[in-house]
């Protein structure tokens, strides 16, 4: 989802001799760039300047990590690392938009592991009161009670959501840390003011395994 960031997952450790290039598009516009042995870390604005400020190498493994979304991020990033032998991996990204209606269900990809934030983008008032459930039972994992300062998160469901759940006291989002993929599933958040918001979110927490195979991360 836009003003999400995602995380571009190389899967190596990158040794002296490895020179990694990333590209975006059909095109292949080059965004970034290691050159280990020279101890180069570059990244590229793009022709319009769309990728200013928000990319990230991880010099130890080479991944990318775009922040702040935009839709226009959306598109196929391809990373090759020429070293001993030479390996592509290819990402299709999708980054959807924000809400434009109550009735909207977005989905949310995150490899296991890394952690999802499930954005409201609002501001909660001081008469919010703000609930989030998990699964076709609608099972209740957090709940914000504004007026009165309550901030809860359950350990419901066999306990799976033990320590992982954090809501974000000014919005009401909920962050989801360390994944996995018994996470995947409906979530819904429920607002209530002046008038009563449900906003869903289907999220889908892939392994490695089946992120390469279903992910559009291919390589050659």
């Amino acid at each position: 989802m836009e003003g999400d960031s995602v995380s571009l997952q190389t899967n190596t450790k990158l040794l002296a001799e490895d020179l990694i290039t990333w590209t975006f598009g059909l095109s292949e516009i080059h965004i970034a760039q290691i050159i280990k042995e020279a101890g180069i870390f570059s990244t590229y604005d793009g022709p319009d300047g769309r990728f200013r400020d928000r990319l990230k190498l991880d010099h130890q493994t080479g991944s990318l990590t775009i922040t702040n979304t935009r839709t226009t991020h959306s598109g196929l990033y391809q990373v090759t690392i020429s070293g001993r032998k030479e390996k592509t991996y290819r990402f299709n990204v999708t980054v959807s938009g924000v809400f434009a209606d109550s009735d909207a269900v977005k989905s949310v990809s995150v490899l296991e592991g890394d952690s999802v934030s499930l954005q409201t983008n609002t501001e909660l008032q001081t008469e919010n009161l703000i609930t989030w459930t998990f699964g076709p039972s609608e099972t209740r994992i957090a709940e914000i009670n504004k007026e009165t300062g309550r901030f809860s998160t359950y350990d419901v469901l066999d306990g799976r959501f033990r320590d992982r759940l954090k809501v974000d006291h000014q919005t009401g989002s909920l962050n989801i840390t360390n994944t996995r993929t018994t996470d995947s599933g409906l979530y819904q958040i429920i607002l209530i003011r002046s008038r009563k918001s449900t906003y869903r979110f289907n999220v889908t927490v892939y392994s490695e395994s089946n992120l390469r195979l279903n992910i559009c991360c291919q390589s050659s």
